[in-house]
């Protein structure tokens, strides 16, 4: 027996689109088809099995189809790309329809349909034999009426030059929906980050202005209820949630609420320590010991996602349920995502050498030659380079400082500062959200800080209410290793 939300069942998809029906989806990236089955029993009305950014085509996407058949749940097929190869298998295999990324223009719109569609009205290719046909069951004609009747073709908007053409592809007849993929829409205008940019906003509000007055359902990616339901008041027809997503928040809603009900030795007040990039938990060591008569110490890691929104749900995994936030450089943006995520959870914030800006120029076009050199094997010797250039230039000849730069970098490797390089370019302006930051903060700047320069850290200390700024004479960008005693001193008075 079917549990959770009641579904309708004798209505096609087709149909509930055209009227208008408010439904819930879930995007299915993972090769389980139990989890299709299980969305289907929970109430989702429609499966989305991706093969575009996951795995399980061929007989495993079958596997898939039979499981959402199983439990009466509508399913369409991500193809990788629009071309009628992909869109054949995928309705044979017996999708009830397909979705299509980087649509473009109605051009584009009219070869999908087209290829979804068996003449007249396409050119898709016939046979009875497949598993939409019965496997030679179905009759002749009743297969062509059911494919005509019920086959779904929904079209991706998530490129910059297909936002003008919006009004265009959604007059194309035979276009059930039009999914709006933010995130890809977002690097295509060069504005990547969350919240979304305005003018990322403007462009999905261009799209679903045009899918409203053509009579096309939207469909789009919510991360949670609150933003489906922001979704749904936007114009959304259809929510669809990310099964990875909702697999990864429970995952890390039992460790978190486990940990978060661990007492802490002492009583001593969580501490959560971020390093910046190419630095690991010895970045930490001359301010720890410290610290810890204080604060009950744990080690985050930055080197395991390649954005910062990713990075910063990494730390919230572990993190105790409430705790105070201490992090360098690139560890203090994701600390802000961290604090902008969950607020209510950080009770203090420490940022050091920090800046509240995404990306300048500048740096795009440093750290995009830095990943040139990784790749081209050449890591040892960014390494090298990149000790120094974090160094005051007085600082520059201490073989013991240029050491321990050096063994932090060795330590996170390659790969991982190729992901660190992939959130750095691509993070967030978190200026906008600064005024909403309610947490004890303190901003700590080295005075010589050459890669995060003091005015950065002065418009970063001015935009957080109450904020403390705290200027290290002498010091510069690793403010930790260069003089750990006096950033002791102004984390343990921020922790009393």
């Amino acid at each position: 027996m079917t549990t959770g939300r009641r579904r309708t069942t004798d209505v096609s998809l087709a149909e509930r689109l055209a009227s208008g029906d408010r439904l819930i989806a879930l995007f299915a990236k993972m090769p389980c088809a139990g989890q299709v089955e299980s969305a289907g029993r929970a109430g989702f009305d429609l499966v989305v099995l991706d093969l575009e950014h996951g795995p399980g085509g061929g007989y495993e996407l079958e596997h898939h189809l039979r499981a959402a058949d199983a439990a009466g749940l509508p399913a369409l097929v991500r193809v990788p790309a629009g071309d009628p190869e992909h869109i054949g298998a995928a309705l044979d295999a017996g999708a009830t329809g397909v979705v299509v990324p980087h649509v473009l223009d109605p051009a584009g719109a009219e070869a999908v349909v087209a290829a979804a569609h068996y003449p007249p009205r396409g050119r898709r290719g016939f046979a009875v034999s497949t598993r939409a046909g019965g496997y030679g069951a179905d009759g002749w004609l009743e297969h062509v009426e059911r494919a005509a009747r019920d086959t779904v073709v929904v079209v991706q908007i998530e490129d910059a030059e297909a936002v003008p053409r919006a009004a265009g592809i959604c007059a194309v007849p035979g276009v059930s929906g039009v999914l709006i993929g933010a995130a890809d829409l977002s690097m295509s205008l060069g504005r990547p980050g969350s919240p979304p940019h305005p003018e990322v906003e403007a462009a999905i509000d261009a799209v679903v202005a045009a899918a409203v007055d053509a009579g096309v359902p939207v469909l789009a990616v919510a991360g949670s209820p609150a933003d489906a339901r922001g979704w749904h008041a936007r114009g959304a027809a259809v929510v669809a949630f990310v099964s990875t997503n909702l697999v990864h928040a429970a995952f890390a809603a039992a460790v978190r609420d486990t940990l978060g009900a661990a007492p802490v030795a002492g009583g001593r007040e969580p501490l959560v320590l971020l390093p910046g990039m190419l630095g690991d938990a010895t970045l930490w060591d001359g301010v720890a010991p410290a610290l810890a008569e204080r604060a009950a110490l744990r080690f985050g890691r930055i080197d395991l996602d390649d954005s910062v929104p990713d990075m910063a749900a990494s730390v919230l995994v572990t993190a105790p349920e409430r705790f105070a936030l201490a992090a360098h450089s690139l560890g203090a943006i994701v600390a802000l995502e961290v604090v902008r995520r969950a607020p209510g959870r950080v009770t203090r914030l420490a940022l050091l050498n920090a800046s509240a800006r995404p990306a300048s120029e500048p740096q795009l076009a440093s750290w995009s030659a830095m990943r040139e050199r990784v790749e081209d094997g050449d890591f040892g010797g960014v390494a090298r380079d990149f000790a120094p250039a974090n160094l005051p230039e007085r600082r520059r000849g201490d073989a013991r400082l240029v050491a321990r730069i050096e063994a932090m970098a060795a330590a996170v490797g390659p790969r991982g500062l190729v992901r660190q390089l992939s959130a750095q370019a691509t993070r967030p302006d978190s200026r906008p959200f600064l005024a909403a930051i309610q947490a004890r903060t303190l901003v700590l700047t080295g005075a010589d800080d050459a890669v995060c320069p003091p005015a950065l850290q002065e418009e970063l200390a001015a935009g957080i209410p109450g904020a403390r700024h705290v200027t290290v004479e002498g010091a510069g960008h690793m403010a930790a290793l260069e003089d750990p005693g006096a950033v002791a001193a102004a984390l343990g008075e921020w922790l009393t």
